[in-house]
């Protein structure tokens, strides 16, 4: 025993580290850069970081909370409308350390996104059936039917597991979305998506399938329909007036490209664009497709009021990253949502409008940070514009609702000090004697980025230079092939009719019941508001008192001829 101690000790003190100095006991498990520099705070002449000047008065404090209290008291005037419109604003990965560092990245910690104005906010449990971690699929089952299920199916019941087509064909296995419910009470519907309208989050609007992955026929097993081919002649899909998006080649044969000369996939030769061109004509409905914000001269589309549907796919794959769009040829998710409400806007009986936020999760999956924050951006002006152009009047019928699908592994960590750069290090490690990133994630593909194969921390302050450049990766601690979502709850803010029965902690198909609810939808065994029930009860009435009405005029228009007749 006493030659394996004096041999350990002999090891400790003899180790040297393979890019550096000798050291601690550490040293045998990190990478000691170099003796220099130490902790800023190490440094006896060390001043400690202030505030914002007026931040340091307690004045500005009492002032900004008796504002913010005048405000909360504000909200308490409940809205018990119908809310003839709902939009849904999903933000695809948006967990609540995405929110903080991108309000860090627009400019300031005390800085607010959009929807965070909102005067109600919740938080949902995001968990599948089957998984403690969720998927895209499964979560939006749960905000869009009020069902939550398994991971990786497509508005299909608990019942069905993943890639099972004979039970996803149930009709008691099959799932109602709100577009549907919409749909059958003569609203308008729309999708709008900046990753494939096919992926997950958009398919469960209008598509039922045993798998997120069939999104064309090439996996798909016999029996089943594919969800591009859903989209088309599916029974919400062929009436949704309005589709914008990415993924054109699940609607193109293989051997033949699309309008911007992206490959299509399908194996079964139909070109689904080409079909829905014609669909809609049968239907004499004036319908457009577009690929790219300026087609033969025009921009996006004809004015609103001489289109009835609308259907458009900007890229093969997924729209690309806003930072690297090329924006001539590719709106933002700002200018589809605009466009989507100018033509859904002119249905008088209401409209549902879903709008995801898709690339904050892809952005995510690759560690790249400053475009998962760049698209959170894009998302916050695109409920900044919508709330522009409803104004306050247009929230009197309008629920308007902004929340995540899922978390991921993104954290903010150490002690940055305030205004310190987002995308920097924002603080020092003593064991390793190097600065670290703020921003890091607990697993992804970046590992190799940012650790030895030998073990211990590539320096930060080598890569200082490539800090702001959108493929840049942040640190992930686990190497793994795809960053992975993260199980925490994620945000729900709300604002309209009935946005106040968002608050509090819930599961997250509450949300879809909720959403029901204020719309004045779903099934008649669910709950209804009274002015869902007067509504219901006026537009039975409204048609019947026209029927009455034109009777009565009838009437008077044949003993008027009958008179005439008789008097001849």
């Amino acid at each position: 025993m006493a030659l394996i101690c004096v041999l350990l000790f002999a090891t400790l003190c003899a180790h040297v580290t393979m890019h550096g100095v000798s050291g601690s006991p550490l040293s045998a498990f990190v990478t000691v850069a170099r003796a220099e520099p130490t902790h800023p705070m190490d440094n006896p002449n060390w001043v400690p970081p202030t505030g914002p000047t007026r931040e340091k008065d307690p004045e500005y404090w009492q002032a900004t909370g008796q504002d913010r209290l005048r405000l909360q008291l504000e909200h308490s005037k409940q809205n018990l409308n119908v809310a003839k419109n709902v939009i849904i604003f999903l933000g695809d990965g948006l967990s609540i350390p995405t929110l903080a560092a991108t309000r860090m990245y627009m400019g300031g910690e005390e800085l607010e996104l959009s929807f965070e104005t909102f005067p109600y906010t919740g938080l949902a449990k995001t968990y599948c059936i089957n998984y403690q971690v969720s998927d895209s699929s499964c979560t939006a089952a749960a905000i869009l039917t009020g069902v939550k299920n398994n991971y990786g199916t497509i508005g299909v019941s608990g019942h069905v597991p993943l890639r099972n087509c004979p039970l996803s064909l149930q009709q008691s296995n099959r799932l109602t979305s709100i577009l549907k419910y919409a749909q059958e009470d003569g609203r308008s519907t729309g999708i709008v998506t900046n990753t494939r309208i096919t992926h997950a989050t958009p398919a469960v609007a209008y598509a039922v399938s045993g798998a997120r992955y069939w999104e064309d026929d090439t996996e798909l097993p016999p029996g089943c329909v594919d969800i591009a081919t859903q989209l088309i002649h599916g029974d919400i899909g062929t009436n949704l007036t309005v589709a914008l998006g990415g993924g054109s080649r699940h609607f193109y044969p293989t051997g033949t490209v699309d309008r911007n000369g992206a490959p299509g996939s399908r194996t079964d030769g139909r070109n689904l664009v080409d079909e829905w061109t014609e669909q809609m004509a049968a239907r004499e409905l004036r319908a457009q497709f577009v690929h790219d914000r300026v087609s033969k001269g025009r921009t996006t589309c004809r004015p609103a009021r001489l289109v009835d549907r609308l259907f458009g796919l900007f890229s093969g794959n997924h729209m690309a990253y806003r930072l690297l769009a090329d924006q001539q040829r590719e709106p933002s998710l700002e200018e589809m949502t605009l466009k989507a409400l100018e033509i859904l806007q002119r249905n008088d009986r209401g409209y549902v409008l879903l709008v995801e936020g898709g690339r904050i999760d892809h952005a995510h999956h690759d560690n790249l940070a400053k475009l998962a924050l760049d698209e959170t951006v894009e998302l916050h002006r695109a409920v900044e514009r919508t709330v522009q152009q409803l104004g306050d009047a247009g929230f009197a019928d309008t629920l308007v609702l902004a929340t995540a699908d899922h978390s991921h592994t993104l954290t903010i960590g150490g002690y940055p000090v305030r205004g310190n750069d987002i995308l920097s290090t924002g603080d020092f490690a003593r064991f390793d004697r190097m600065p670290f990133f703020t921003l890091t994630y607990a697993n992804g593909p970046s590992y190799a980025d940012h650790f030895y194969e030998t073990g211990g921390r590539r320096n930060p302050d080598d890569m200082r230079d490539r800090y702001h450049d959108p493929d840049f990766t942040y640190p992930a601690a686990v190497p793994y092939e795809d960053e992975t979502h993260g199980g925490d709850d994620v945000a729900v803010f709300a604002k309209g009719p009935w946005s106040h029965i968002f608050s509090g902690l819930y599961e997250q198909h509450v949300i879809g019941h909720g959403l029901l609810y204020a719309a004045c939808l779903g099934p008649d065994t669910f709950h209804q508001s009274d002015a869902c029930r007067e509504r219901l009860r006026g537009g039975t009435a409204g048609p019947r008192r026209a029927l009455a009405h034109w009777l009565a005029m009838l009437m008077v228009i044949v003993y008027l001829r009958t008179r005439t007749f008789c008097c001849v």
